[in-house]
């Protein structure tokens, strides 16, 4: 006959019942005993053996801004978002000039059809414009200007 609980992967409950019979008494002390076999994840060896394993963090949001002379420097920045960071790119202080913040606004657009990324804009304006990096996401389908759309929202968050 099949043992259903070897079967499933559970402890069968006579071998248990006759092992403590044995044994004299059972603990009722719920934490770790001498003779378990499971680790105790709140020592500091484990604390340290998952620091080692988890990779850093090596993406960053890099901000950018026109120069003094309302250019903006955009060398080194396909490589940045190649490698998955972010671009935040801020035209405010060009609202007096429209043609040089179309000129900006260009750069960037055309930067992103070169490598193959998106450009969003975050603001009503166009003033604040956002590529994502390589191997980011982002939900056009729920946000509109970084606010959720509430009416597809489920009524257990409101």
């Amino acid at each position: 006959m099949v043992n259903l609980f070897r079967l499933l992967g559970l402890p069968d409950p006579s071998k248990i019942q006759q092992g403590s019979a044995k044994a004299g008494g059972v603990s009722v002390d719920p934490g770790p005993q001498a003779d378990d076999k499971f680790h105790d994840l709140g020592e500091a060896m484990w604390s340290e053996r998952t620091s080692r394993i988890t990779p850093r963090p090596n993406r960053q949001v890099v901000y950018m801004r026109p120069d003094d002379l309302h250019r903006l420097p955009l060398h080194g920045v396909e490589q940045n978002l190649a490698e998955g960071d972010m671009l935040l790119v801020d035209l405010g202080s060009l609202t007096h000039m429209p043609s040089q913040q179309d000129v900006c606004k260009k750069r960037v657009r055309d930067m992103g059809e070169r490598i193959g990324l998106p450009v969003f804009s975050l603001n009503e304006s166009d003033t604040l414009l956002m590529v994502p990096g390589a191997r980011m996401r982002v939900d056009t389908v729920r946000h509109k200007l970084g606010m959720a759309i509430w009416s597809q929202l489920p009524e257990s968050e409101f």
